[in-house]
């Protein structure tokens, strides 16, 4: 059934069902929409080899949110959202909104959140300096460390909260299906995915922001997320990092972010290009032909910068490493090191 028919159907439906005339019609349209978005995006997978199942009804409990498109929302003039066959709700505004086009409204827990979609008209043309520039090679146990040297460590919040996060979990599997001490117990589950997902993404939009606001033109290595999950021992810390969510940011936030390729990168000299083969636990990058001396991950950040600018036809330049940054690569590795030990 397509998008037009359910819609069809849908007058009719309320003509049957007068609990439906209590919402409002482009919200209940909107259902229609997202089912008929989520059969094409079925049959895409379908087309492209892939095993699926078929689309099934949501309970009323995991149904988390409802959209108002182009009618039945307002923002008022004492700050309040208006809604349909609802009526005012008091809100926290962050900024002011305009041009409102749509309004989803989405639960989490115990809270409600307003999502609210504007039309921002933006710039055709953005100056771009190109001496404003930085590569950023991400990882687990730091962040990122980028082509100026600063590295940033890995909070990891998900490794921090696992232990009550699994007592929360076994909590809730003790609990009778339907009981309120199972509802309770949800709930403090949820409060604890909801801190760990706050945390992450209060960490990635600080992180983006400090790169966005200092840089014109960002060179960020291209990472296959779900292939490199495949390593059952690096799943969990590569997705509690949340690089491609760091990526995302970046790119609605900066001028210009341009994606390269990893391959190699923590293997290929920065200064000469030379080929140093190293396994995954020695963090000190020392190539036998130039000398130099440089953290593995600073290596990698300065060939993504080197093979962006390459990418863009600029003029790359090899820098030297000072007696600072090579005496601060050691002092790491002796900690690694002293770590390990």
């Amino acid at each position: 059934m397509s998008k037009e028919d359910m819609q069809f159907a849908l007058t009719e439906l309320k003509e049957q069902e007068t609990f439906l005339r209590n919402y409002h019609s482009k919200m209940l349209q909107m259902v229609c929409h997202k089912v008929d978005t989520a059969n094409k995006s079925l049959a895409a997978l379908r087309k492209n080899g892939h095993k699926i199942g078929k689309l099934h009804y949501v309970r009323s409990d995991d149904y988390k949110s409802f959209t108002y498109n182009q009618s039945g929302f307002d923002i008022t003039i004492d700050g309040m959202l208006w809604l349909s066959k609802i009526g005012k709700l008091r809100i926290k505004l962050h900024r002011k909104v305009e041009n409102i086009k749509q309004v989803t409204i989405r639960r989490e827990g115990k809270k409600w959140y307003a999502v609210i979609c504007c039309e921002v008209v933006e710039p055709i043309f953005k100056f771009v300096d190109t001496a404003k520039s930085i590569g950023i090679d991400v990882g687990i146990t730091k962040f990122c460390h980028d082509s100026d040297n600063p590295d940033i460590k890995n909070p990891q919040f998900l490794k921090k909260l696992i232990r009550p996060l699994g007592r929360a979990s076994r909590r809730l599997s003790r609990r009778q299906k339907g009981s309120h001490n199972r509802m309770k117990a949800k709930s403090r589950l949820q409060i604890l995915h909801e801190r760990i997902r706050n945390k992450r993404f209060d960490f990635l939009h600080k992180q983006s922001k400090y790169y966005s606001e200092r840089y014109d033109l960002i060179f960020l290595e291209k990472l296959r997320v779900l292939n490199m999950t495949k390593n059952h021992s690096l799943a969990r810390a590569i997705l509690d990092s949340g690089w491609a969510t760091f990526g995302k940011m970046l790119e609605y936030k900066a001028k210009k972010v341009i994606g390269v390729l990893a391959a190699d990168t923590t293997i290929d000299c920065s200064k000469c290009g030379n080929a140093v083969r190293k396994s995954l636990a020695v963090r000190m990058h020392g190539c036998d032909k130039c000398g130099v001396v440089l953290d593995r991950d600073y290596n990698a950040a300065l060939n993504i910068l080197h093979r962006g600018f390459l990418s863009l036809d600029l003029p790359v330049e090899r820098r030297e490493s000072t007696p600072e940054e090579t005496e601060r690569s050691l002092n790491q590795e002796m900690r690694l090191l002293v770590y390990d030990w």
